[in-house]
């Protein structure tokens, strides 16, 4: 998913939020609390952008903390300084972005893995791509994956029959609302949905909570990541 990330451990202090807005309220029953009300966050786009039109990386990691506050992920130490987030340079965070930790990349040819988290705001596109098979790693094969859905609800898309549900709908930021794969499966905590086949296309919408995920795989080469956006995929190769 993800280029050459410094995934150093630093502890530092986590930033308040600033651009999470109040939305609808939500109840939602408590292990052993009873039921009680929270606001799911809102953010606006124009909040992660200077006059400069530049994205403000340190705002778009605000705005993952929040959404993992409010799915009482637990935020640990050093966290903030692990997070890569990007907006493709496309200049609609809120519409299609990444945001995600590697935990582990071991490359070992046939016995490597890998395990990322990723984090996606409310209805928030991970933007379409694939996998080529690593030109410059030998021991890097090309990359098999799935992805266990932990809070919130992703909308996953790949190869197969056209069935988008009707509130799934591309961004315009993303080739003018097109993307090349439109078969999905919408999954929910719990739920563990594998690539239809190494090397096809795919994206992933969030639902209006957000999503956080964990994707698990052999080895990560972010020099084989595509992108069928031609924008986002030079924004990626030049990381």
């Amino acid at each position: 998913m993800v280029g050459a990330l410094s995934l150093g451990l630093a502890t530092t202090a986590i930033a308040s939020p600033v651009i999470a807005q109040n939305a609808a309220q939500r109840t939602r029953q408590g292990s052993g609390q009873g039921p009680r009300t929270r606001t799911v966050p809102v953010f606006n786009n124009a909040d992660f952008y200077g006059a400069d039109g530049k994205f403000d990386v340190e705002k778009g990691k605000d705005a993952i903390l929040e959404l993992c506050r409010y799915h009482r992920y637990p935020v640990f130490p050093g966290m903030r300084d692990q997070l890569f987030v990007t907006d493709y340079n496309l200049g609609k965070f809120t519409e299609v972005g990444l945001a995600c930790i590697i935990f582990v990349n071991n490359v070992a040819g046939e016995s490597s893995y890998m395990m990322l988290e990723i984090y996606l705001l409310p209805n928030q596109m991970l933007a379409e791509h694939w996998h080529e098979k690593p030109e410059n790693n030998p021991l890097c094969a090309q990359k098999n994956e799935g992805w266990l859905i932990r809070w919130g609800r992703s909308y996953v898309v790949g190869e197969g029959e056209a069935n988008l549900p009707p509130e799934v709908v591309v961004p315009k930021a993303h080739m003018n609302g097109e993307v090349t794969v439109h078969h999905c499966t919408t999954a929910d905590p719990g739920n563990f949905v594998p690539l239809t086949r190494i090397g096809s296309r795919h994206w992933q919408l969030a639902g209006k909570e957000g999503v956080i995920l964990t994707e698990v795989a052999n080895a990560h080469d972010g020099a084989a990541v595509r992108h069928s956006d031609p924008t986002a995929d030079a924004a990626f190769r030049n990381g």
